[in-house]
């Protein structure tokens, strides 16, 4: 694996994480990314392998993570609230930022005091397979630009691209 180049950025997929036969790469580019000055974000991919792999284990290994990106029931897993805007400030609390996706209600950003919600775009829904990919890239695409600069513009970004992969029909 080549060595990360400080200043950029990795992003995990957290399915990575949650089977035994990648976490072994999947934590070492973690690892190495962090040493070299790289930001990461993690996405943990699904509650059920998340809640077999274990909760403290993954927040444990993620510790490091710069940005963490979990669905609204993923972050009730991991954090024990009910409620997704507590779920996000408490996984704020962990991480510099946390973006809880909200599917059709939009997404949640929390960051040290910060607390952004932004609606869905209006879309035609046909699949939604895809879609928290669309959104990690988007906001992604705009939070490196910007350099963690404004969350709306991040949020807003994200749900574009979501709202357009719904749209057809995905990689099923």
């Amino acid at each position: 694996m080549p060595a990360p180049e400080a200043g950029g950025h990795l992003y995990l997929s957290g399915y990575t994480l949650l089977h035994p036969d990648p976490r072994t790469a999947g934590l070492s580019a973690l690892a190495a990314a962090v040493a070299a000055g790289c930001t990461t974000s993690v996405d943990p991919a699904s509650t059920g392998p998340l809640a077999r792999y274990g909760v403290e284990d993954w927040l444990a290994d993620t510790a490091a993570a710069t940005l963490v990106l979990p669905n609204e029931a993923e972050a009730a897993l991991l954090t024990g609230c009910t409620d997704p805007a507590d779920a996000a400030r408490a996984l704020a609390g962990r991480y510099p930022v946390a973006v809880v996706k909200l599917g059709a209600d939009g997404a949640l950003w929390a960051s040290g005091d910060v607390l952004v919600h932004r609606p869905a775009h209006r879309a035609r829904v046909v699949d939604t397979t895809g879609a928290g990919d669309a959104f990690a890239a988007g906001l992604l695409s705009v939070w490196l630009a910007d350099r963690g600069g404004d969350p709306v513009h991040a949020l807003e970004a994200g749900l574009a691209r979501a709202a357009a992969v719904v749209g057809r029909p995905g990689a099923r």
